[in-house]
């Protein structure tokens, strides 16, 4: 069995598909920012926290820069990898391994 950790408030788990070019957590639906009200001034949450599962197809992660097929951490079917701290999710993107081979990720957020 698996153990997945905690640490934070969890949002919604989401499905987000790779695609041919670079994306990040938030164009592939998870939600990595969100308003809280606080009186008479808006402010804002960001995710510390991410865990994501990779199935059907490889894809590529790169923190700080736009992912390529040749550039970041190759993840298989199964793999599973974790973001810590606001700027690992914030610079997170996710790009096919090999074009036109879509995975699916399975993304949840914490805050």
């Amino acid at each position: 069995m698996q153990k997945v950790k905690s640490a934070g408030i969890p949002k919604k788990t989401v499905t987000g598909t790779s695609s041919d070019t670079a994306q990040s957590l938030s164009d592939l639906g998870a939600t990595v920012k969100y308003a809280q009200p606080a009186g008479q001034t808006q402010t804002y949450k960001e995710a510390e926290f991410a865990n994501v599962s990779v199935e059907g197809y490889a894809v590529r992660l790169c923190l700080g820069g736009d992912a390529t097929t040749a550039l970041g951490r190759l993840f298989e079917p199964g793999d599973g990898f974790q973001l810590q701290g606001k700027e690992e999710v914030a610079t997170a993107t996710i790009i096919s391994a090999v074009a036109g081979d879509h995975g699916t990720l399975q993304i949840t957020t914490e805050f």
